[in-house]
């Protein structure tokens, strides 16, 4: 295989298989919260022991004390002001309602941000757990790396009460006030301590980068007054993050619609009636109006192929399609850079939003530095790179093309649009050409080539003898000028023909059946 083409397959199935576990774990760790839930409604204890205490009960319980402090709590102050004011000081008047009104100005902000969260996470709370799993495919956990999307997965959990069930997690809330330019913000801040030596710990951060990191540096890292280990995630919300009171942007948005890619193949002309136009297969030609079901006006090349077992030879043909000739068809690239441009106005500069996207409804995660400008020490880096390391680069190779002949580099939303746009590309493809197999009846199949088979080597061999358009990535990006092992093609596979090997052989059958066995 071209180790160029190698090298982008070995990147494309990372990225597939990041995208493919992520969601698992996202899944699985709020299915085992549900779960938990259940298991404690089910149970017989009136009470629940792993309950930490409540965010609401830490902030009364906290401005009570306060309020009744003996020394200078607003209660004294008040009864002092309202009945022993002629014996008080100015400086002893101004001091006591300046302490009351920040009292309760305090207050106010601290209710106001609670109220929000509150209701922020309500659609992730115990009870309608199992309504936001069911609707996870529209969800996305900010962040873009593992590292943030943990974070924000379980400071989302511990907002909403759900480690309340777990015995090996402990949270502990609080509340602050932060004095900033434009004056004081209510703060509120959690820390959520995994056990170590506990399942949920060794479930869903046990030996990932970020945490071996952490261990090595002995960052995050407690012990309580029994020698248990703690890993501590820390995180904290404040006033100045609320947008029309929703909090929950902060760890979560809504993934944007994919494309209806039945309307636009329909008006792209590339299917009628859900049926691919003959002009899309390899030699192909636009269908005959006057006489659409003749079989003679199909001039698509078919591939004879062959294959042996069992004393029995089956032969099928097939029909390449050209996926350049639909990639370029002019109507629905318009629809797909209309449809490009409106997610990238969604996101607004959120990659968070692109990376939902492209996970939840592409199966594909976003690349490592998607959202970083080329640096000249990042430039030095990728030029020093092999062919082959260039291509299998960790980050969004567009960022590394120019414009024109002055050769300043592509903007860096260009860049993404150019990398999200192959991406839908592709994706489009699969969705729409791939068809189920229904037996007796053609259908539409994507094979990777090989060449270690003779029925391979043959189909490329075709491809290649006929001309078939390169994929523009593959021409553009590689540098590919003919189809060979590694690269995917899409086929009609006509059914099959069955016969008998004749009885008796002679030196051509016997090559045949040694070849295609």
């Amino acid at each position: 295989m071209n180790t160029l083409i190698q090298a982008h397959n070995d990147k494309m199935n990372r990225l597939v298989n990041v995208s493919s576990k992520r969601r698992v774990t996202e899944l699985d760790f709020f299915t085992e919260c549900s779960i938990k839930y259940k298991n404690y409604l089910n149970a017989p204890l009136a009470l629940n022991p792993n309950e930490d205490k409540k965010l609401s009960d830490i902030i009364k319980d906290s401005f009570i004390q306060q309020a009744q402090d003996q020394e200078y709590g607003v209660i004294l102050r008040s009864t002092r002001l309202a009945t022993d004011i002629k014996n008080m000081s100015q400086a002893q008047i101004k001091e006591d309602k300046k302490y009351i009104s920040n009292f309760f100005s305090r207050l106010d902000k601290i209710q106001k941000l609670g109220g929000y969260l509150i209701v922020a996470v309500e659609n992730i709370k115990p009870d309608n757990l199992p309504a936001f799993i069911a609707d996870y495919k529209n969800l996305n956990i900010n962040g873009t790396n593992e590292n943030s999307r943990d974070r924000n997965m379980f400071m989302l959990a511990g907002w909403a009460g759900l480690f309340d069930y777990f015995s090996d997690v402990k949270v502990e809330k609080d509340f602050t006030f932060r004095q900033t330019n434009n004056g004081e913000i209510a703060v509120l801040n959690q820390r959520i301590k995994f056990l170590i030596k506990g399942n949920t710990f060794k479930k869903y951060l046990h030996q990932k980068p970020y945490i071996v990191k952490d261990f090595l540096n002995n960052k995050n890292i407690t012990f309580d007054e029994y020698g248990n280990g703690y890993y501590t995630i820390y995180g904290e919300v404040d006033s100045t993050q609320v947008s029309n009171g929703d909090l929950l942007n902060l760890y979560i948005s809504e993934v944007p619609a994919s494309m209806d890619l039945g309307e636009t193949f329909e008006n792209g002309g590339i299917t009628r009636n859900s049926t691919l136009q003959p002009q899309y297969f390899l030699g192909g030609s636009i269908l005959n109006e006057k006489d659409p079901n003749n079989a003679e006006n199909d001039t698509s090349i078919k591939i004879p192929m062959y294959s042996i077992k069992d004393n029995k030879v089956k032969r099928f043909f097939v029909k390449p399609i050209n996926t350049a000739a639909i990639n370029k068809t002019p109507a629905y690239t318009s629809e797909v850079n209309a449809h490009v441009a409106g997610l990238f106005a969604v996101a607004s500069g959120d990659i968070s939003v692109l990376s939902g996207y492209s996970n939840k409804r592409l199966g594909i995660d976003l690349p490592l530095g998607i959202n970083e400008v080329v640096t000249p020490e990042l430039e030095q880096m990728y030029e020093m790179l092999s062919p082959e390391g260039k291509v299998g680069f960790v980050g969004n190779r567009y960022m590394f093309n120019t414009t024109g002949n002055d050769k300043d580099r592509v903007s860096l939303i260009d860049a993404q649009k150019a990398f999200i746009m192959d991406l839908i590309l592709d994706a489009n493809l699969d969705t729409k050409l791939i068809q189920e197999n229904i037996p007796g009846e053609p259908v539409i199949i994507k094979e990777t080539l090989r060449d270690d088979s003779r029925q391979g080597k043959d189909l490329i061999e075709a491809l290649n003898e006929n001309e078939m358009p390169i994929p523009e990535y593959y021409k553009n990006m590689l540098g590919i000028t003919e189809w060979q092992t590694g690269m995917p093609v899409y086929l009609q596979k006509l059914p099959e023909e069955v016969s008998e090997l004749p009885e008796e052989r002679d030196e051509q059958i016997n090559q045949f059946v040694e070849e295609y066995s």
